[in-house]
């Protein structure tokens, strides 16, 4: 079984809430009042086992992506959606890099041959995503992309995304869009795209927005849906995901107020570790990736030895030279201790 590279690991010994993260790209304040009093509704259903058929999640799911219901699949975390957007059929998988590594590790378990493109260039561009394959792709493939890319933050334009899959009509392959950090992002969103593309698999997770990793609610949206969806095991939510699902169609406007605010704190973030001598790719989402310009590793464990949690970037292709790290963005107050104990570190290490 394949283990996920992942951020977020504050369960190395003592009390996990010691811990500043950066390493994981989750609301800074913890889950919203409205998710927690969801959460608590959700338990007088805790002796009940939940409807197989998840209706009620597909229900609120529905209503928050603006799709019809048979196009959506509630998902046990954006892994779940994942794992079932793999087994779509293909007979090979091509990673649109640098990305996620549990795209590979889901095709890998599923018995399937991987391929990668590297969308970023040597002077820091991204290429379009069609102009990469154009000569790469063979039929039965499954193309993966993130957006935001993860870890740059970047997010593909929708014209991007039509070429993308006009391409993969013409060579027979389908398109898996990873939407997992998208409601940080307004406006920018592709999931509707599945009404007209029969190749389009949009996966998603409410995790990082909500703040609950804990919880698990992603999902899947596809016009074959309910087939891919046929490789859930049985209970795939439980009653906390469900409850929160449930509620999220009358909470729009307070996760769109969060995504703003996440944006101004994004280019003030940026702004702060540029004013260390660092470059920092421009990102739409919650989290930026920084170019150190020097060995990546002892920052990280000075940071580390000051409680404070960062992504190591060496499993992601086309930034693995060792120099780069992906770091969250937190409330402001949060960001302003990292760039003083940032800037503090590096200086330090000038002066040796």
């Amino acid at each position: 079984m394949s283990s996920i590279t992942h951020g977020g690991n504050v369960w190395q010994g003592g009390d996990p809430a010691k811990w500043l993260d950066y390493s994981a790209n989750i609301r800074p304040e913890g889950a919203p009042e409205w998710v927690k009093k969801a959460l608590r509704t959700a338990v007088k259903n805790v002796a009940y086992y939940p409807a197989t058929d998840m209706h009620r999640a597909r229900k609120g799911l529905s209503a928050y992506l603006k799709l019809p219901s048979e196009y959506v699949q509630p998902a046990s975390g954006g892994a779940s959606a994942i794992e079932l957007a793999t087994r779509c059929g293909a007979e090979r998988v091509m990673l649109c890099s640098p990305c996620f590594g549990e795209y590979k590790g889901a095709a890998e378990k599923a018995g399937l041959p991987v391929e990668s493109v590297c969308l970023l260039d040597g002077s820091r561009n991204i290429t379009s995503p069609a102009e990469a394959l154009e000569d790469e792709l063979g039929s039965g493939m499954l193309i993966w992309i993130c957006s935001p890319m993860n870890p740059v933050g970047h997010t593909f334009s929708r014209q991007e995304i039509e070429d993308l899959l006009s391409l993969a009509r013409r060579k027979n392959c389908r398109v898996a869009l990873d939407e997992a950090f998208i409601d940080f992002c307004p406006g920018t969103s592709r999931r509707d795209l599945v009404r007209q593309w029969p190749e389009l698999i949009v996966v998603g997770s409410l995790t990082k927005i909500l703040g609950i990793p804990g919880v698990r609610l992603g999902y899947l949206c596809a016009q074959d849906a309910p087939e891919l969806g046929r490789n859930c095991l049985p209970w795939e939510l439980n009653c906390f995901a469900e409850s929160v699902a449930i509620e999220l169609p009358a909470h729009k406007d307070e996760i769109l107020a969060d995504a703003k605010e996440s944006r101004f704190r994004t280019e003030s973030f940026r702004e702060g570790l540029q004013s260390l001598g660092l470059y920092v790719y421009p990102s739409q989402s919650n989290f930026v990736l920084a170019d150190l310009g020097r060995e990546a590793d002892p920052i990280i464990e000075a940071l580390k030895e000051k409680k404070i949690l960062v992504r190591r970037c060496m499993d992601f292709e086309g930034v693995n030279d060792g120099q780069h790290v992906r770091l969250a963005v937190k409330d402001d107050r949060s960001n302003q201790k990292f760039l003083l104990t940032l800037k503090e570190i590096l200086t330090c290490a000038e002066n040796r």
